[in-house]
């Protein structure tokens, strides 16, 4: 199940994606997007832009698993009729694994906040 709209930039450190919460939607609870599924949109983000820019370099994602979360804080949710801003920013890659900082916003409000860890299987062989 896909839980963003749309990829709006991609890159080897920085990815940006957004969602509108819509009535009807499967994770929609009391017309509030519940932070689990939150989660998983910030997580689609990072593994969804890590594809588009590995297809722009030749490359395609096997797999990619979220493998952790650090000091994720939660501060408000996002409501129906509202657009998810995300932002993922690339610590560290190692192997496999990278580590993001990321953020989830309605306009200026933050909705969460923290570190993301991932492990994306890219394969550049061309085959």
């Amino acid at each position: 199940m896909v839980f963003i709209d749309d990829v709006i930039e991609f890159g080897a450190s920085e990815i940006r994606a957004r969602r509108m919460v819509r009535t009807g939607d499967l994770f929609v609870e009391n017309g509030e997007l519940p932070d689990a599924a939150l989660i998983e949109c910030i997580a689609q983000t990072i593994a969804a832009g890590d594809a588009q820019y590995a297809r722009s370099k030749g490359g395609r994602v096997r797999k990619g698993y979220l493998t952790g979360l650090t000091g994720v804080k939660f501060e408000s949710r996002a409501r129906v009729g509202e657009r998810i801003d995300i932002e993922a920013i690339c610590q560290k890659r190692m192997e496999g694994m990278g580590l993001f900082d990321a953020t989830a916003r309605v306009g200026s409000r933050t909705l969460a906040r923290g570190t993301f860890k991932l492990f994306v299987d890219i394969d550049y062989s061309g085959k």
